[in-house]
């Protein structure tokens, strides 16, 4: 019974806004993961906790105080969910959705805590929408709710829809889609930004290709990206990367907490055809995190899944 309700999740057309639950716990999806394990709020220190929490109550403030700005509202959304909150986040951003439905900032915030929260159609129809609300409009960056270390914006509104719809169209086994995707969200990446997206850029695009049975694909895309990297923002997923090259072993990437380089490790047991060890390790990235994670999800309930390529996404302008 559980496989067929993820299967139906997963299959489900796009819901418009008004379609999404009114509480989106009622989806179902923010208690327990696909695969019926339970699922907790995270675990900070005291001093991060407490950080987090005057973050949240700072942004309903200046909700309280300018509410009909969308910006209020998205704030709200986002201290939530790096509290691990998605689903109240989503219900924040259904509201506002509802008072500012042009916003397409709003869109881009909801696609991603309703992937998070594992409703995958009703995160690319975000996307979409949100692209074609962006139409015509310059692309900017994203104000950044946590600064990296060297405190510098590195995504773009257009940019991040486009890259977290191909991310999210893993989910849904929308490979296709998701190449082109991963391909226009780097080439329209600002030139300071680039080593940054080469890792999660060439991971997906790696899974994408293995996935569709595209070997030498997948090992040309991981082929070109050095040992070394001047990175930012994403460590985990060039040593994720590294994984998929085979200069990190796959014992020692099996024991790593970072979900991203485990679950690169199970991958290439499934892809070896070591089902046993792939299955174990896919289920241990699941547990072990609060939040589970929904790529290590959808690989064991439905890891067949396909679909037919989603309608394209709007034109996106070659200028920034």
């Amino acid at each position: 019974m559980r496989r067929a309700i993820c299967a139906l999740l997963l299959a489900t057309a796009a819901p418009a806004a008004a379609e999404l639950p009114a509480n989106a716990v009622e989806a179902g999806s923010c208690d327990r993961s696909l695969i019926g394990t339970p699922l907790r709020l995270p675990q900070f220190s005291a001093a991060t906790q407490k950080r987090l929490e005057q973050d949240l109550e700072g942004a309903r403030a200046m909700l309280r105080i300018a509410p009909d700005r969308p910006e209020s509202h998205f704030w709200v959304a986002r201290r939530l969910s790096y509290l691990g909150r998605f689903c109240e986040s989503v219900d924040v951003l259904t509201a506002a959705i509802a008072q500012f439905p042009e916003s397409y900032e709003l869109r881009r915030y909801r696609g991603r805590k309703l992937a998070r929260s594992r409703q995958f159609e009703a995160a690319l129809a975000d996307y979409r929408e949100g692209l074609r609300l962006m139409a015509g409009k310059p692309d900017h960056f994203e104000p950044d709710g946590i600064a990296n270390r060297v405190g510098i914006t590195l995504g773009t509104y257009r940019g991040n829809m486009i890259y977290y719809h191909a991310q999210t169209s893993f989910a849904v086994g929308d490979y296709r889609t998701m190449l082109a995707g991963l391909r226009t969200a780097f080439d329209m990446t600002w030139p300071f930004a680039k080593n940054d997206l080469v890792p999660p850029i060439a991971y997906w695009t790696y899974l994408a290709h293995r996935k569709l049975g595209e070997h030498d694909a997948a090992r040309a895309a991981i082929a070109q990206v050095p040992a070394e990297l001047d990175l930012i923002e994403n460590a985990a997923y060039h040593q994720a990367v590294k994984v998929m090259q085979g200069r990190i072993p796959l014992a020692e990437a099996a024991a790593s907490k970072d979900p991203n380089v485990k679950f690169a490790a199970a991958m290439e047991h499934r892809f070896a055809g070591r089902e046993a060890e792939a299955t174990r390790l896919l289920r241990e990235i699941v547990v072990e995190n609060a939040q589970g994670h929904w790529p290590a999800e959808v690989e064991l309930v439905a890891p067949d899944r396909r679909a037919a390529q989603a309608p394209p996404l709007p034109d996106v302008p070659a200028e920034r």
